[in-house]
């Protein structure tokens, strides 16, 4: 019949002998344990350097490359000595001793008796204006190499690394703002084992204040770097503090913002626009390793110069 078709049929499955009941789900936290996995040390394995760690490679540039990275073989450095001042025709004999501290910007810095601001990557970008880039010239007059330098002090002084001005027999500094080219003939101070230097040129200058150290710089900490690098006037580029490494005997900072040749002497600013260091060497072939020489080592050189 049409109506017992559609009946439905129920079906009893007996029970299976020895058969368990399923337990209940464990917990997530019961299943999910992180197993702990103890790896036998091997005989004879050492720990490799970092890469070109001994061997920086400085940021000066070479104009007749200024496409292209430079590659520099760092000459041995000499030792501590003391301070020295040095005229234009006694360019090749540089070793001193530091000296130091500082002065502040006006209208771009806050006021340093009001609480320190953080500042935004464009108010920092403003900061160029203090940053200059610097061309190094023989005796013939030719300009052979170039880098980076800061404003230390009203009265024309300018602070770069001592390798960006080697073999030079003057110099002539460019800063934004001024068409003018002034040039420098002496190396006024310099350090070959801080490789830091200080240039002077007729004109009053808005320095970069120093930073002094109410904390101590950490890892993770924003940085800003201003510079030429290939010759490209005053770029801006940002990173933050890597690591601190000892370089030929001197305490560096390790930062990641950009730098190539042309970078040497520029600033590596806080988000305070306070310099917390001084561009100076790079990793050949590496990205973002890059250092740059303290504060504590700049406030002991430019303090003579600083008013």
């Amino acid at each position: 019949m049409e109506s017992g078709n559609n009946q439905n049929v129920k079906v009893v499955i007996p029970p299976r002998q020895n058969r368990k009941k399923t337990p209940e789900a464990q917990p997530v936290q019961e299943s999910t344990q992180p197993v702990r996995v103890t790896i036998p040390p091997r005989h004879g394995r050492t720990t490799a350097p970092p890469p070109q760690a001994r061997t920086p490679q400085r940021l000066e540039q070479t104009p007749a490359a200024a496409s292209e990275p430079v590659q520099v073989t760092i000459p041995p450095r000499a030792a501590r000595s003391h301070d020295g001042v040095q005229g234009r025709n006694s360019i090749q004999n540089r070793n001193s001793m530091p000296d130091p501290n500082g002065i502040r910007r006006q209208n771009s810095i806050p006021d340093r008796g009001s609480a320190r601001t953080e500042m935004s990557f464009e108010q920092l970008a403003q900061l160029a204006s203090s940053v200059v880039m610097i061309m190094v010239h023989d005796k013939k007059g030719e300009q052979f190499a170039s880098g980076s330098g800061i404003m230390i002090g009203r009265k024309g002084y300018i602070l770069t690394n001592n390798h960006v001005l080697s073999e030079g027999s003057f110099f002539t500094v460019r800063m934004e703002n001024d068409d003018q080219c002034y040039r420098a003939d002496q190396i006024i101070k310099y350090n070959q084992l801080l490789d830091l230097a200080v240039i002077r040129i007729e004109r009053e200058l808005v320095p970069l204040p120093i930073y002094k150290g109410p904390q101590k710089l950490v890892r993770g900490q924003k940085v800003v770097a201003i510079g030429s690098p290939l010759g490209l006037f005053n770029s801006v580029s940002d990173g933050i503090i890597a690591g601190f490494r000892v370089l030929d005997d001197v305490d560096m900072i390790q930062f990641t913002a950009p730098t190539s040749p042309g970078s040497s002497g520029g600033a590596v600013l806080n988000m305070y626009g306070e310099v917390i260091g001084i561009s100076t060497a790079g990793a050949p072939g590496a990205q973002g390793i890059n250092w740059a020489v303290g504060y504590e080592f700049i406030n002991l050189f430019t303090q003579g110069f600083r008013s």
